[in-house]
């Protein structure tokens, strides 16, 4: 009896999952599939060539070596650091 009552609640809930959803998988038309593809409104401007590209990356490395140089100094600094070597 258990398993008739749990056959029938999962028909159930089941029988809700139909709606009016399309039949997968929806087909397109072969001229849609083929078209070239367009950007979003938001893509920038395909006049942006290849070396502004270059450029602006370059100039965002030259920065990220620049904050990494920074970083490499001593982390504990040298007044700390003597202080903590043992006195002779």
């Amino acid at each position: 009896m258990k398993h008739v009552l749990t056959l029938i609640a999962c028909a159930a809930l089941l029988s809700g999952c139909g709606g009016d959803a399309e039949p997968y998988p929806r087909l397109l038309p072969t001229d849609q599939i083929l078209a070239e593809p367009t950007l979003p409104d938001h893509a920038p401007e395909a006049a942006d060539s290849p070396a502004a590209v270059d450029v602006e990356a370059e100039a965002r490395a030259a920065e990220l070596r620049r904050r990494a140089e920074a970083l490499r100094g001593p982390v504990i600094e040298p007044e700390t650091l003597s202080r903590m070597r043992p006195q002779d």
